[in-house]
């Protein structure tokens, strides 16, 4: 028999989690039976999150270091961006996971499982692991069920990166300043960059990230990550003390909000932003926009804006079909623009007028085809 619960999550990642430790921090859903299930226990300091944001987040007391300043460097010159009070900041994975499942650990109501994810039925809410079987009225799951068939309109591109966290026995960096986007790199393979972000004279997190249809293999990354400590930091002299990498899809492809009982979170459930790769503030966003939706029962799951969509197809569509080089692409964004309203508009949070000016900051003669050709479909 199987056992029953209110919600079950599937995943332990920064969506089941975010979701999990709001459930469990909302006197509301005390009364309710929840499980978290996940293949293997989150021990490891696997990923690294950056985000910009006013004010304290909902994950403020986990941030590793912040940065007042940020630098967008291209070979045509660097841009100290204005921020307006919107402070750049770092969450180290470790960080996140220890601290949501010791919440996890104080809620009596929330139980974890680590076992295999073998079916899962979406009309029925059944979930069938290895070592049992469970059931709830809402399942929120961080894995698709199928992948979504890929239609002619569809983009996708993959952002896909590797991050040394190194040190040197000397000061060699700013931990007041960091680098957004330093484009100061090869561009063979398509749009690539780099973060420089310090986090003390002697530590900082250099990651090396493109938007390309393939990945690298690791000697790829690795010597991107060396030409550019060599060449742009002018720095030989250094300690690799982690090592980080990831992939990210972007793409338009329309995620299903759900299936049956089955609520998708996290980039299974749309919440990667198509045009950038960003996904930790959606899926905060996303989140408490459940808990919402499961305390007033009737109302439609939260939905972006149309047009948002549209904006990410259109620059997905520059930057997939290579209409303009992507280093000039964010270049000049940030290069017409002030910062704040380019952060608000790639967090879905700009107004129609600031859209507009943004649009007429674009080479016209890229944008408006691109455009064009996104309506049509």
């Amino acid at each position: 028999m199987a056992q029953q619960y209110d919600y079950i999550i599937l995943g332990a990642g920064a969506a089941g989690l975010s979701l999990a430790v709001r459930l469990a921090n909302d006197p509301w859903f005390a009364s309710k039976r929840i499980l978290l299930i996940d293949r293997e226990p989150k021990t490891r300091n696997d990923r690294t999150w950056c985000v910009w944001e006013r004010g304290a987040g909902y994950f403020e007391e986990l941030v590793h270091h912040r940065w007042q300043q940020l630098h967008v460097r291209h070979y045509e010159g660097q841009l100290p961006l204005q921020l307006k009070g919107y402070e750049y900041k770092l969450i180290r994975g470790i960080d996140f996971y220890k601290h949501a499942f010791a919440t996890l650990a104080q809620a009596p109501h929330i139980q974890v499982l680590y076992d295999a994810v073998q079916q899962v039925e979406a009309a029925t809410g059944l979930v069938h692991c290895a070592n049992g079987s469970y059931q709830a009225t809402h399942i929120f799951s961080s894995v698709l069920l199928q992948e979504p068939a890929m239609q002619p309109a569809d983009l996708y591109l993959l952002q896909h990166f590797r991050g040394w966290w190194v040190e040197t026995d000397t000061d060699c960096f700013d931990p007041a300043a960091a680098d957004l986007m330093n484009f100061r790199t090869s561009q063979q393979h398509g749009c690539a960059f780099v973060y420089v972000l310090p986090v003390s004279k002697r530590r900082a997190l250099i990651e090396y990230t493109l938007f390309t249809e393939d990945t690298l293999t690791d000697e790829q990354y690795d010597e991107g990550l060396r030409h550019f400590m060599t060449h742009e930091m002018q720095l030989s002299q250094y300690r690799i003390t982690e090592v980080e990498n990831g992939i990210i899809p972007m793409t338009n492809l329309r995620f299903p909000a759900s299936d049956g009982r089955i609520v998708f979170i996290g980039t299974a459930g749309g919440q990667t932003k198509a045009s950038t790769g960003y996904t930790f503030q959606y899926i905060q966003k996303h989140s408490q926009a459940l808990l919402q939706w499961l305390k007033q029962p009737g109302t439609p799951l939260p939905q972006p804006a149309a047009r948002f969509r549209f904006y990410d197809t259109v620059l997905l569509r520059v930057l997939h079909e290579r209409r303009l080089p992507g280093a000039d692409v964010f270049f000049r964004l940030f290069q017409n623009n002030p910062a704040d309203r380019v952060f608000r508009f790639l967090d879905n949070e700009s107004n129609f007028w600031e859209e507009l000016l943004l649009m007429n900051s674009t080479p016209k003669s890229i944008f408006v085809p691109a455009a064009l050709a996104s309506l049509r479909g």
